[in-house]
């Protein structure tokens, strides 16, 4: 866990990918992806089950252990219409109803079925562009606004460590000035890499431990 502090606001980056604004209690996660693994399955494409599981055990997990009252999913829940089956609707209805926290979803690109679509067993808030609390803006795009801090996902971002003879490529946390870009929350997605200059600052996470470089 690393803390820092963004507009005068105490935030624990975490080594699972997520991030707790701790005066708040609020847990921050993006690009979960639930469903991948069925939508690719229906492409004819055999990849193994279990991914999504595991990414809502983690989650559930994180919620309880740190006792947070609201988690904001800032964008990507779902990977795919195709994705969302009977099968996957349930799994998440459940964990749902099993987890003691209110769920807000910020609608990302890859949730765009769900703005007319959301199962009405999903007991979440969605929100369809971004949602404000206090200085800060939750939306699913790296965006500047003004006069705003933008918490946001989308772009999976990653920094390779590399020295002669190995090279170690991590999910990280990207903040600049204005902007936070979150890693992505899920285990079965890629990412885009980054790399570091004087305009942000890059925190890598080792699933264990969170490193500023």
């Amino acid at each position: 866990m690393m803390e820092i502090l963004i507009n005068d606001q105490k935030i624990q980056l975490l080594p699972e990918k997520a991030a707790l604004w701790v005066d708040e209690g609020i847990l921050i996660v993006a690009d979960i992806h639930i469903g991948k693994a069925a939508t690719l399955q229906s492409a004819g494409i055999p990849v193994p089950e279990g991914a999504m599981q595991q990414d809502l055990s983690k989650l559930a997990n994180l919620i309880a252990q740190l006792a947070v009252e609201r988690c904001i999913i800032v964008g990507d829940l779902i990977h795919s219409k195709s994705g969302v089956t009977t099968l996957v609707q349930q799994i998440f209805a459940d964990w749902l109803a099993t987890i003691k926290c209110k769920v807000d979803l910020v609608f990302g690109n890859h949730d765009r079925f769900l703005i007319k679509h959301l199962p009405t067993s999903w007991n979440l808030q969605p929100h369809h562009q971004n949602l404000v609390i206090g200085p800060f803006c939750f939306s699913h795009f790296p965006e500047i606004l003004e006069d705003t801090f933008v918490w946001s996902g989308h772009l999976h971002p990653q920094f390779t460590l590399q020295s002669r003879n190995d090279r170690l490529t991590l999910p990280c946390f990207q903040i600049s000035a204005q902007l936070v870009i979150l890693p992505a929350f899920s285990s079965f997605v890629g990412g885009t890499n980054i790399y570091k200059d004087s305009s942000k600052q890059i925190y890598v996470t080792t699933g264990s431990e969170v490193i500023c470089l």
